[in-house]
């Protein structure tokens, strides 16, 4: 059994013996009515980048949205810059620490170096370095990226609170998104849920607002007539407020 980011994983992904969780590249995904009133969504989106410490591959990755991207980004950072590096045995830690501080400084410096075309925001509300060093320990604080599709760093996971923001056109969105381990989209509109329903880069769907890392594993999943007749997935919705 093997978890890790795609370099790590890429190796054995043809390989039988080998168990693998990740990348997840995990993402929440406005609609265009969602994302004119996005400020009704910021929670969702700050519990699935950081939840666990954002080191899953069921934490969001990234937030996609067909309109006010950097209003988005910059409200995210806003919030997630109040996080902070505290020690492990304190009860209000919420980053996880790096045991081998150069996996922090590696993971930083790759950032570091993708930036040129994208805006680190996190490091504007945060006026502080993203990585953090005491003693034996390191710690990566919150970093959410606004850039464009097409960017490097806007198709990337890491092992801690990390987002990129990206915005693109509603009808783009199921066609872009590529390899997706978990799905939360928020909208009203039947058709573009429909599509996301139909995207076959999506492995785990929430309909509504449902943080990424809120699963249920008591649907089928194999075993069974669905894994014959159907393409095996999960499915959950949000209940009417």
């Amino acid at each position: 059994m093997l978890f890790g980011d795609a370099s790590t994983t890429k190796p054995y992904r043809n390989d039988p013996r080998v168990e693998l969780h990740g990348p997840g590249f995990s993402k929440v995904i406005l609609g265009l009515d969602a994302a004119k009133n996005w400020e009704q969504h910021i929670d969702v989106m700050i519990s699935s980048i950081l939840a666990n410490g954002g080191r899953s591959c069921i934490n969001a990755s990234a937030v996609w949205t067909p309109a006010s991207a950097h209003a988005i980004a910059d409200a995210l950072a806003k919030r997630l810059a109040t996080v902070e590096a505290l020690p492990v045995d304190d009860p209000n830690a919420q980053l996880a620490a790096f045991a081998n501080p150069q996996t922090a400084q590696r993971i930083s410096a790759i950032i570091d170096q993708g930036m040129p075309g994208a805006t680190d925001l996190s490091a504007k509300h945060r006026g502080a370095p993203r990585l953090v060093q005491r003693g034996r320990c390191a710690w990566l604080l919150p970093t959410i990226i606004d850039c464009p599709l097409e960017h490097p760093l806007a198709n990337r996971e890491f092992l801690f609170p990390y987002a990129s923001v990206i915005e693109c056109p509603a009808g783009e969105i199921p066609s872009a998104i590529g390899s997706t381990l978990v799905a939360t989209v928020i909208s009203n509109d039947r058709d573009f849920v429909r599509s996301l329903m139909n995207c076959p880069d999506v492995d785990r769907l929430n309909v509504g607002p449902i943080p990424t890392w809120q699963l249920s594993w008591d649907q089928p999943h194999e075993g069974n007539l669905f894994e014959h007749l159907y393409r095996q997935r999960a499915f959950q919705m949000a209940g009417a407020t």
